[in-house]
């Protein structure tokens, strides 16, 4: 059975989102008429301004100085008037925690709150203040920023616009994506080249991707690691709220669900025969992945860069593709993100402050709540990347780190990618014609409770993997249960 087999990743995520969080700030509707804009105060004003920025623990630990913190102390720094106060619910006690995103909660829906939201992506109600974001968009829970993007030059000649777009509601302005990841395909290029891999064929759809590593290995089994949630990569989300439609009975989706199941559990499946791939292991990476075991690892790209930083660090040369969406563009997943509390008595500093996330300063330094991800401003990835390198391997607080420290850091982490590997991640990115946040269909909504108490939506995708009911049966069962989420 998969459910006693499946990776430990994919299990752990499973336990950690089964909370009771999931909705609850999914109503943040106000009432209340946004302020008047004003244009952003200047640097040299006299008027002392605290703006409390919401940032998760981890992020805002002076101990660890991650460089979003990093950039925020600088932007204080920059602006004597600007006092920036941290809202960071503690991690670690679930229960302590929840009762913090509960009283934070009660002061947004009366008018209060943070005044800036700085999210990670991952949206598991553990982690984040809002688990459904376009849900809180939605009910109008954040300030208006289309003048922020009309004033500050986010065109498509500097920014990966469909990004920017999902951000969107009704032509305006709500949410500003930081970061993202895109969905990818890595592998050994002398194993690549060696297969016959068509990469012309396989670029054409996420089907043909897969249907041409299913031809090559009933030519000559190999297996592939496949660590990411195929339904991500379509154009169409499952919950489209914008068309408020339920697109889990549509074609491509039966079609990529069944994709999902065969690499997920059958005997391409690496994770079934082997268990975890250790991409942060050098030996691993040299000994077995060199040499085509797995043949490629199918992941989302911000656990990719660990795998090819390794593969740098040996000489080993590499072949990152998309995974192409149904379009044959690429859907790009949102990472870390960004937006204003339309409570807010500071409109003009709050939105001074977003355009700062996105400028390339901050971009080209990794700025945002999230690792390993690729910055939404074009011409940033190299010294990104190098910024997040440095972090990883030194840390900000350089005084924190000893040399051994350092040491056991550049064994797992390898070296800097290398220009190739850069220029491949590149021309996937030119490649984005959709994007979505992180997924929380099956993996964070608990639309209802399964007969064991668990979560009805987790276990029935189990169910559906494990050929405990079909994909017509799974279909059946999720599609009204997600429209009448949709429709609360």
């Amino acid at each position: 059975m998969y459910n006693n087999r499946r990776n430990n990743r994919f299990s752990i995520f499973i336990a950690a989102i089964i909370v009771s969080l999931l909705v609850l700030l999914t109503g943040c509707a106000s009432t209340k008429k946004e302020t008047d804009l004003a244009k952003p105060v200047a640097e040299d004003s006299s008027n002392p301004v605290t703006v409390t920025v919401y940032l998760t623990a981890h992020y805002a630990n002076p101990d660890t100085h991650c460089p979003i913190y990093e950039k925020l102390l600088d932007y204080q720094k920059e602006n004597p008037n600007i006092t920036i106060q941290f809202v960071s619910p503690k991690e670690g006690d679930t229960a302590e925690r929840e009762a913090e995103i509960h009283r934070l909660n009660t002061e947004i829906l009366s008018g209060k709150g943070p005044d800036l939201f700085i999210m990670e992506g991952n949206r598991l109600t553990n982690v984040n203040l809002f688990p459904d974001i376009e849900k809180s968009m939605m009910n109008g829970a954040f300030l208006d920023l289309t003048d922020v993007m009309d004033s500050n030059e986010f065109t498509a000649e500097n920014f990966y616009m469909p990004l920017l777009d999902a951000g969107k509601l009704k032509g305006k302005q709500y949410i500003l994506p930081l970061c993202f990841s895109v969905p990818t395909l890595t592998s050994a290029e002398s194993v690549l080249k060696d297969s016959g891999f068509d990469m012309q064929a396989a670029s054409k759809s996420l089907a043909a991707t897969m249907d041409e590593l299913l031809r090559i290995y009933k030519e000559k089994p190999m297996l592939v690691v496949t660590d990411f949630s195929m339904t991500s990569a379509l154009s169409q989300p499952i919950i489209d709220y914008k068309n408020h439609t339920i697109n889990l009975d549509t074609v491509s989706c039966r079609q990529t669900l069944a994709y999902e199941k065969e690499f997920r559990t059958g005997e391409i499946s690496y994770e079934m025969q082997n268990g975890l791939f250790d991409s942060f292991n050098p030996e691993v990476v040299q000994d077995y992945f060199a040499n085509g075991e797995p043949f490629a690892s199918l992941d989302p790209s911000y656990m990719t860069v660990g795998l090819l930083r390794q593969c740098a660090a040996l000489g080993i040369k590499t072949v990152t593709l998309p995974i192409p969406n149904e379009l044959g563009g690429v859907t790009a997943e949102i990472g870390s993100y960004a937006m204003g509390n339309r409570n807010t008595k500071h409109p003009a500093e709050v939105k001074a402050l977003l355009a700062y996330l996105l400028s390339e300063e901050c971009q080209s330094s990794s700025a945002f709540a999230d690792k390993d991800m690729f910055p939404v401003r074009r011409g940033c990835l190299k010294k990104c990347m190098e910024a997040q390198y440095q972090f990883s391997v030194y840390d900000a607080s350089h005084e924190k780190i000893g040399q051994e420290d350092i040491e056991n850091r550049k064994e797992m982490y390898g070296e800097n990618l290398t220009d190739a590997q850069l220029d491949q991640l590149g021309t996937i990115c030119d490649k984005i014609n959709a994007a979505q946040y992180h997924t929380i269909w099956y993996r964070a909504l608990q639309l209802d409770q399964s007969e064991d108490g668990g979560n009805l939506l987790s276990e029935t995708m189990v169910q559906y993997w494990n050929d405990e009911i079909t994909l017509d049966e799974l279909v059946d069962r999720l599609t009204p249960q997600l429209k009448l989420y949709l429709d609360e």
